[in-house]
């Protein structure tokens, strides 16, 4: 199988991987081009959506770990399962049911028969197979994906990604339409999981060429490619004609702009550009009096265009635990106290964020506000807790700490230098770096960073897919390296409880030990703050920053 590094592709391989063809065949936030372009440079005319994005990372399955790239593969992918955010239940996609044994550690879905690949292959349990194999198989790329910690629980993990197993024993295929999971352990909230698009089916097509996949990759969602993903310029969808899922898609597609920033993406919508872009900051209070207020949150309609829904989102900053100087959870729990949160909540975002006191959003059941003590503002207890560590200041104030935070090119300044001036009033020399989100991604890598921004948005509405992903010692989003036995133990004993309420106390149990080590920063629990145009209804994004565009019609 073609390989290559996801990183090699970004730094600017893509002409080699665009110009690969797929015989058979025709979702993490970077920005290359100022505009959108296809065959010109404006929105895309007709029944079609044109939709604000930064560059992604990806927009194949294999390694979706942002949510521009989220956004695009959520049109091409049906897992097996969905969340239903307005009624807050989990439903069928492309499984039409599932049943676990009495303790939970074997799940079966039954696949829905007749469902289509954008290819015209069949998509069937094998599929699904594939496509999670694909992600733990080192050989895929050049590592297993940074995302396949999802499988984690699946029996045989272990054994694919390093290297000493070819296939994932715990998962079998009695018949086409039978995918049977063998876990490590009872989890009775698999089945969330496997609502996530890494999780999603891929045709076999995929182990052609890996290249060619992943600038347009072959789904079985309501859309499918127009043509290549044009790197940093702009992502086309069409309609898929043989769709098997709920509802089809109504409008003739999907113009995915790529700008680098959301003040550039604001102008082209405020000129007719753009159907749907974020709010630069500062900017909400004329939005909503210029445009409206949607209702739910989420919807669009005309006069009531402005979309500030709670959503399943965190921004938070990552600490590099094993750099000298945060190697101190002292020092990391005194950066926290310093910030003050509530300001930049009111300046910045109009009070339509809240400052985080708990890494998992409210929403996700579990979530308290008070367990992660040091997001307090109290820059004197932070003082306490530098002198403590050693780091005393002299006549002046400074305490002799000078460190770096990195943060992407498409970021708003403005919050980071109000970090930086609160940092400043404690003694410490906090330093800006702005960078293409490719390259911060290679630093959260190798950990050749100190401090780093970073958000993180449910794949699916449960506290294991926030405490998991970013304090798990294995897990590849765990950017900050933290690898705490006690954390790792208490989150393996809540997935092995049954019983659902005894599971999210445990959870909640991980949640204080990750607490009080302090390896990221809570920061901020936002709003969605988008806006629509008034040309289409049943426009909408949900609570997990999701486009649902196959609702969308022309008003």
């Amino acid at each position: 199988m073609y390989s290559m590094d996801r990183r090699t592709f970004l730094a600017g391989s893509a002409a080699a991987a665009t110009t690969a063809g797929l015989a058979a065949c025709g979702r993490s936030s970077s920005g290359a081009s100022g505009s959108a372009a296809g065959s010109s440079s404006g929105a895309a005319a007709g029944d079609t959506i044109n939709y604000f994005i930064t560059n992604p990372t990806s927009i194949d399955p294999f390694d979706i770990e942002e949510f521009n790239g989220a956004a695009v593969a959520f049109q091409l992918f049906d897992p097996l399962t969905v969340y239903d955010y307005a009624n807050m239940e989990l439903k069928p996609l492309t499984a039409e049911s599932w049943e676990s044994n009495d303790t939970a550690d074997v799940w079966t879905f039954h696949i829905k028969k007749g469902l289509k690949f954008h290819d015209g292959t069949d998509v069937t349990a094998k599929s699904f197979k594939f496509s999670w194999e694909r992600i733990c198989d080192p050989n895929t790329t050049t590592s297993p994906s940074i995302i396949s910690y999802h499988l984690q629980p699946v029996k045989g993990y272990d054994d694919m990604v390093n290297g000493k197993a070819d296939e994932l024993a715990g998962v079998t295929c009695p018949d086409d339409y039978t995918l049977q999971v063998e876990l490590n352990a009872p989890f009775a909230d698999f089945p969330f999981v496997v609502s996530c698009t890494p999780l999603a089916p891929v045709a076999d097509c995929a182990k052609d060429d890996f290249n060619a996949f992943f600038t347009k990759p072959i789904g079985n969602g309501p859309f499918m490619m127009a043509d290549d993903w044009e790197d940093g310029q702009y992502i086309d969808l069409v309609p898929f004609p043989d769709y098997g899922g709920d509802e089809p898609a109504k409008v003739d597609g999907v113009h995915f702009a790529i700008y680098k920033d959301s003040d550039t993406a604001f102008r082209e919508f405020e000129g007719g550009n753009l159907d749907m872009c974020d709010i630069p900051a500062g900017r909400i209070k004329e939005t909503i009096e210029k445009y409206g207020q949607s209702e739910d949150g989420y919807t669009v309609e005309a006069g009531k265009q402005t979309l500030l829904g709670e959503v399943m989102y965190t921004e938070y900053l990552a600490y590099n635990v094993n750099d000298e100087t945060l190697s101190d959870k002292r020092v990391r729990q005194a950066l926290s106290l310093a910030i003050n949160r509530q300001n930049l909540c009111d300046t910045l975002y109009e009070g339509t964020a809240v400052p985080s006191g708990d890494i998992v959003p409210p929403g996700i059941k579990g979530n308290d506000e008070t367990t992660w003590v040091y997001t307090a503002y109290d820059p004197d207890k932070a003082g306490q807790l530098l002198d403590e560590a050693g780091y005393t200041a002299d006549a002046d104030g400074n305490r002799g700490i000078s460190l770096k935070i990195m943060v992407s090119t498409s970021s708003n300044l403005d919050e980071f230098a109000s970090m930086q001036n609160d940092w400043k009033q404690i003694g410490v020399d906090v330093q800006i770096e702005q960078l293409e989100y490719a390259t911060m991604l290679d630093k959260y890598t190798d950990g050749s960073y100190q401090i780093g921004s970073r958000g993180w948005t449910a794949d699916y509405p449960i506290m294991y897919n926030f405490l998991q992903p970013l304090m798990y010692s294995t897990a590849g989003d765990n950017v900050s390296h933290y690898a705490s036995e006690e954390f790792d133990a208490k989150l393996d004993e809540a997935c092995g409880t049954v019983d659902e309420d005894a599971r999210v106390a445990l959870m909640h149990e991980a949640d204080a030990i990750g607490a009080e080590d302090m390896p990221i920063i809570p920061i901020l629990h936002k709003a969605l703050n988008k806006v629509g145009s008034d040309r289409f209804k049943n426009l909408m994004v949900d609570a997990g920053r999701t486009p649902e565009l196959r609702y969308a019609e022309l008003a």
